[in-house]
């Protein structure tokens, strides 16, 4: 019996569904998917529901998954409301969909056209459509940037949250949106500003916030990262800003990636005259930026950079999480460096001697590679191995038997013993087993996969760990970082008023679950 499989995608330029959620857009494209098969009989065994963003197929896992099965050649067809949903990304993803589809031979379906790839002429015209879908994504993203730099010249307000200080405000009878000041934020910021402007330093405004109990937004403590991202920000002097923030592609293992590249000058980006009141005046503002760039003397950069703490990057706190940090010991006035949690205000966890922390790390390393030691030689993971794969190979005998009930549904509504309407009840419980089966087999190969690499993981955690610990004293701090990183995911450390010190360490060990 052919089998046949669902994809469906919402694109951010669907017209007809704009104002819908993800969910809502595919429900409704699903809807349209199940008339045409049940009008024509198609038997659908899986359904791929791809709720993520993105031009490529290496970044839609859902797509991956779907096209190393046609690949496989499991399924007669693919059900999608049009082209455009498989691929919109570059000429290589369009040229890899082709082939997958061309070479397994599997039909593309949709409401409108079934396209054969082995037909010369449907080959041609599916890649037609995929290079135009390509075309019209281009256009549209042109257009809407020039919509949007238009929109800014007009100095309406683009994002969709409004700035601290500000909510959105609707144009009267005019599309789009300005900003109105917010009756408690707005006093804030020129609090903020006021306060800079007296050379106040961003940590010092934000303990004072903290201090009068002022929450921001949404209720957390102020940063001085949130207060110099507000006196940045030119939307306060009546400004809108454009080009301020761009994003950044490249290739890493076939992959896109991206990232924000933000400016600080102010001239690299267009300004533009907003609609909005401004809450400090352009001179101000101004001022305010010649003390962010110019108030410190240039410092003294180090010729050659050391590390001078070896648990950089795996040193947390155990109370709020964030990152212990070393301070700088100080010749003048005798004081050795200290590890202290960088969220000291907030966090009540105690500092304590860089060394004492030091030695305490040392010490928890050679009681866990004891234990270590002594829990492989009397368990290993032989029995954890075993129990894994008498699992999966449960679960394949029951994945097997599902298939077989799906096979005869199909069958008996093709022979009329079952109505549409008892063979689509059965269907959709049949393929939830389905589904459910597979996601427990994905988790048990993995498991099975990280189990059978812990061998050889053991065979270098410990020497590993017993060469940071012979040779600590004489390796560099780099050295030692770098052998940590091995050795640890992470280490928590805790000191309370008592004065003891508590270190927790978190091997790279394989996860059991």
């Amino acid at each position: 019996m052919e089998q046949y499989v669902k994809y469906l995608r919402k694109s951010r330029f669907d017209r007809d569904y704009a104002e819908l959620s993800i969910e809502e857009t595919l429900k409704r494209h699903e809807a349209i998917l199940d008339k045409m098969a049940n009008d024509r009989g198609y038997c659908i065994a899986k359904t791929y529901y791809e709720v993520v963003s993105g031009e490529s197929i290496a970044s839609r896992p859902e797509i991956q998954k779907m096209l190393e099965e046609v690949s496989a050649g499991l399924y007669a067809g693919v059900l999608v409301v049009d082209v455009e949903r498989l691929a919109r990304g570059n000429g290589a993803d369009q040229a890899y969909i082709s082939q997958v589809f061309q070479f397994s031979g599997t039909k593309i379906i949709t409401p409108m056209k079934v396209y054969d790839p082995s037909d010369e002429y449907d080959e041609e015209y599916f890649e037609f459509g995929l290079f135009m879908s390509r075309r019209e994504y281009k256009t549209i993203n042109r257009r809407l940037i020039r919509g949007r730099d238009s929109s800014a010249s007009e100095g309406k307000y683009l994002g969709s949250i409004a700035p601290y200080g500000y909510e959105r405000s609707k144009l009267k009878q005019e599309k789009g949106y300005t900003l109105a000041v917010h009756p408690a934020e707005g006093p804030v910021v020129q609090t903020i500003f006021a306060l800079y402007l007296d050379h106040k330093g961003t940590k010092s405004i934000a303990n004072y916030l903290n201090d009068r109990d002022i929450p921001t937004r949404h209720g957390g403590l102020w940063t001085y990262s949130t207060i110099s991202q507000i006196v940045a920000n030119p939307i306060y002097m009546g400004k809108i800003r454009r080009g301020w923030s761009r994003q950044i592609k490249s290739m890493e293992n076939g992959a896109v990636k991206r990232r924000i590249k933000r400016s600080r000058d102010m001239n690299s980006y267009s300004l533009y005259d907003g609609l909005h009141p401004a809450l400090v005046s352009e001179e101000d503002f101004r001022r305010a930026q010649d003390i962010r760039t110019g108030k410190r003397p240039e410092a003294k950069v180090r010729d050659e950079f050391t590390l001078q703490n070896p648990f950089a990057g795996i040193l947390y706190c155990s109370v709020c999480g964030k990152r212990i940090g070393r301070t700088t010991s100080s010749a003048k006035r005798n004081t050795p460096p200290r590890l202290r949690c960088v969220n000291g205000r907030n966090c009540h966890n105690q500092s304590a001697y860089f060394e004492v922390v030091e030695k305490e790390i040392i010490s928890a390393l050679r009681s866990w590679l004891k234990g270590y030691r002594v829990k492989l030689d009397t368990a290993g993971y032989a029995d954890d191995i075993q129990e894994a794969r008498r699992k999966l190979q449960k679960l394949e005998q029951e994945q097997k038997k599902l298939s077989t009930q799906m096979d005869n549904a199909c069958d008996l509504v093709e022979q009329g013993v079952y109505t549409l309407e008892v063979f689509r009840e059965r269907r959709t419980k049949l393929t939830l087993a389905m589904e459910d089966i597979q996601e427990k087999k994905a988790r048990l190969e993995a498991l099975l996969t990280r189990l059978e690499a812990s061998r050889s993981a053991d065979a270098n955690l410990i020497p590993q760990t017993e060469e940071l610990l012979a040779s600590y004293d004489e390796m560099t701090n780099e050295e030692r970082n770098a052998l940590l990183k091995e050795i640890v995911n992470s280490i928590q450390y805790y000191k309370g008023d008592d004065g003891r010190i508590v270190i927790d360490l978190y091997p790279r060990l394989p996860e059991l679950r």
